[in-house]
């Protein structure tokens, strides 16, 4: 009973529990690297160690460096990782200099896709069958227009889950998962 009333008192700590705490810290404050020496014996191994060699071995003292000091971090003329983050990628910036915009590419043949930057001028026909025994005549090419759109419609026609089924989503822009992982996703 009594005791349980001495520790819910709260005490302080009595003059020698603070001379044992200031001494072990002076201990852990104090503490140096002290002589190091190598020593060589008669079939050439090695050993250090913090005392004196024995009579039969070579003994050469070792010169510990002190621990250096603290030194800031070097100001670099190249952009760090959190400014290159915060930045568009120079690929985007070239096609398109509105950040908002896209662009609704639809071939003549009726395909559509999605592209950031500006549209192809000519697509290959849907057969893929352009250039196979035949010069460049008609037939050769399929012209594509271009009209812009909100960059937030786009990469949400980009992405949808359905965007499989519709004609010239394999030309959708795609940013690489490299990219995604690097924060470089103009649709994020």
């Amino acid at each position: 009973m009594q005791h349980e009333r001495y520790i819910a008192s709260g005490r302080s700590m009595r003059w020698y529990e603070w001379l044992a705490g200031w001494l072990l810290l002076c201990l852990a404050f104090g503490v140096r690297a002290g002589a190091v020496y190598k020593c060589v014996d008669a079939s050439g191994a090695i050993t250090f160690q913090d005392h004196v060699c024995a009579a039969a071995q070579m003994q050469s003292d070792v010169e510990i460096a002190p621990a250096p000091t603290y030194a800031p971090s070097p100001k670099y003329a190249v952009e760090t990782s959190s400014a290159r983050a915060n930045a568009r990628p120079a690929r985007f910036e070239t096609h398109n200099s509105h950040r908002d915009t896209a662009y609704e590419c639809r071939a003549s043949d009726g395909r559509v896709f999605y592209r950031l930057g500006a549209c192809p001028r000519s697509l290959a026909p849907e057969g893929g069958s352009a250039g196979r025994g035949k010069g460049r005549g008609a037939g050769a090419s399929v012209s594509v227009s271009g009209h812009l759109v909100p960059r937030e419609d786009a990469c949400a026609q980009m992405r949808r889950a359905g965007s499989i089924g519709r004609g010239g989503h394999e030309f959708d822009e795609h940013v690489s998962t490299y990219d995604k992982n690097l924060g470089r996703d103009p649709c994020a």
